[in-house]
């Protein structure tokens, strides 16, 4: 797997690790359709959520809140 990838899966179990610990329920990861992807889709009570995760290895576009 090319180091980019790599980077791209540890910040999507992150992610999903963040969303688990704050009470979200993971649905899925990497849900394809087609030619089309969700890195995770979870569920926030009664709400379907999907979430495209961006993983940087610098801070050269700014800060991940911004």
């Amino acid at each position: 797997m090319a180091k980019h990838n790599e980077l791209g899966t540890e910040g999507e179990c992150i992610a999903a690790a963040y969303l688990t610990s704050k009470g979200y329920v993971i649905l899925e990861r990497n849900w394809l359709r087609k030619r089309k992807e969700v890195d995770i889709i979870a569920m926030d009570g009664k709400t379907l959520v999907m979430v495209e995760v961006k993983t940087r290895s610098t801070q050269s576009f700014g800060e991940p809140a911004e």
